[in-house]
């Protein structure tokens, strides 16, 4: 079945075109291949394009296959995590044109619901998009009532992470919590009787999830290496869905290099200006339209940014300027080699 066909929607695709449109490029990577819609589509609009595409998950393989077979020597796809992108390309000495994203969860993903992902459903606890080390199932269970508060708090931006992390704590106790219908009880009954505009259980699912995949510290790794290698006039685009990834990502964007400049010709002494790394940025976010949320409501948190490299010059981009490290050590805590 074709990405079109599908359920899946493209986030904000018509959007990412338009920054790929003005001036089709060679090659263009897109680093989160999921059901292959900006591939797909990037094809068919542009005769003379060529993509590599990239993603963890195994089971992306049927959309790959589709699209290599209708677009042929114009299509490569790569089954690994995005923070293997640099090393790839440069041992293939690929010269990337532009850089496409779309982070966070997809629909294939999420309503696949023996993945473990979703709270409607009652699978076991998995939530691995593919090449990892942990579960949810062994974070939940043997993770320490510190860091599941850490981790609801931070990551899920929840203010009852407290009382989730311990209500986690007393139930594993009297035995392993197995199925996201159990979490999900367990998060309902810490929560209470209360009114909720949205799933009371979205925000802590959502963390665990982000944690078991390493999803800031792949996002970071990745999108600092690829901007620091990336030649000039080179295109970035990403689609973030929560506010932990748009920080990254509009820090990225936003990063100054320092350039030795001389005051004047009469002073050899070089004095440090700050320059931007990027000839244009989108400035504020782009968000979808309000027609696009009525026909796929998980875009509604969706934002777009986008940028264009200045000049060849390797970039040393500082995590630490993120002020994140406890959410990284977070990360890399379950995660470990």
């Amino acid at each position: 079945m074709l990405p079109d066909s599908s359920p899946h929607y493209p986030v904000m695709l018509n959007e990412v075109i338009d920054h790929v449109s003005p001036n089709p490029k060679n090659l263009i990577l897109d680093a989160t291949f999921g059901c292959g819609g900006y591939s797909k589509r990037i094809l068919e609009l542009f005769s003379k394009t060529k993509i590599i595409a990239f993603d963890r998950d195994e089971q992306v393989h049927q959309y790959a296959n589709l699209i290599k077979k209708k677009f042929k020597n114009r299509f490569e796809f790569f089954n690994e995590k995005f923070s293997e992108i640099e090393k790839i390309i440069i041992n293939k000495s690929y010269k990337v044109d532009h850089f496409i994203f779309d982070f966070g969860i997809s629909s294939f993903q999420l309503d696949n619901y023996k993945r473990g992902f979703s709270f409607k459903s009652n699978a076991k606890l998995d939530m691995r998009m593919g090449k990892n080390k942990i579960s949810a199932y062994e974070l939940v269970n043997e993770a320490s009532f510190e860091d599941l508060n850490n981790i609801i708090k931070f990551f899920g931006e929840d203010k009852d992470s407290k009382k989730i992390a311990r209500e986690i704590e007393k139930s594993r106790k009297i035995k392993s919590i197995t199925t996201t219908d159990e979490l999900r009880s367990v998060i309902l009954k810490a929560k209470g009787n209360r009114y909720f505009k949205k799933d009371p259980c979205t925000q802590t699912f959502q963390s665990i999830r982000m944690v078991v995949n390493q999803e800031l510290t792949e996002i970071f790794k990745t999108l600092s290496r690829l901007v620091s290698i990336a030649k000039n006039e080179t295109c970035f685009t990403a689609v973030t869905f929560h506010s932990l990834e748009d920080k990254i990502v509009k820090k990225i964007f936003n990063y100054s290099k320092e350039t030795n400049q001389n005051p004047s010709r009469y002073h050899p002494q070089l004095n440090n200006k700050k320059e931007s790394a990027f000839i244009k940025t989108s400035g504020k976010s782009m968000k979808p339209t309000e027609s696009e949320i009525k026909l796929n409501p998980r875009s509604r948190s969706a934002k777009l940014r986008f940028s264009i490299k200045y000049g060849d010059d390797q970039l040393e981009i500082n995590r630490r300027s993120l002020k994140m490290e406890k959410l990284f050590d977070l990360e890399k805590k379950y995660n470990v080699e």
